[in-house]
């Protein structure tokens, strides 16, 4: 029996990605999860939003070096983090596309490691989120668990210096 990979999100995380997809209604809008690994499992604990100009209501697309430039202003903030995966919103109820799963696989064999993808889905009110994993040329759904944010390193919590 295959089990999903558990993949844990911070509640902080899941709240500022909700409200940039409903900012960005009728448009997608996205950017990239940045996280760390607990155990054999992801932990996203930051999500970036980036401007598309190409956005529309069914296209984002992520401008090129942002990634970069994020991944370097959250390490400078903590070394602990680095990139972990994608997200965008879909204005529609509609699951990740195969352009979507496509790039995701692609990412994950560039990189060598496993990456994921987070699409948020307008419904109803709200936005139900899907979270997958590529590893290689696989990609299998997970099992989000929300949880609190990712505590700060002992030297930002040491105040006897």
């Amino acid at each position: 029996m295959i089990t999903e990979p558990i993949v844990y999100v911070s509640e902080s995380a899941l709240e500022r990605l909700r409200v940039s997809a409903a900012h960005s209604h009728p448009l997608e809008t996205g950017g990239i999860l940045i996280g760390v690994t607990a155990g054999d499992s992801p932990w996203v604990t930051e999500v970036r939003t980036f401007d598309s100009p190409g956005r529309g209501p069914a296209q984002f697309i992520l401008p090129r070096g942002v990634t970069q430039r994020a991944v370097r202003d959250a390490r400078r903030a903590d070394a602990r983090l680095g990139y972990i995966g994608d997200w965008h919103s879909h204005p529609a109820d509609v699951p990740a596309s195969r352009t979507d799963l496509l790039t995701t696989r692609t990412t994950s064999l560039a990189m060598r490691r496993s990456v994921l993808l987070l699409v948020a889905r307008h419904r109803g009110t709200t936005y139900a989120l899907d979270m997958s994993m590529a590893r290689g040329t696989r990609i299998v759904p997970c099992r989000m668990i929300p949880t609190g944010d990712l505590p700060l390193p002992a030297h930002q919590t040491d105040t006897t210096s």
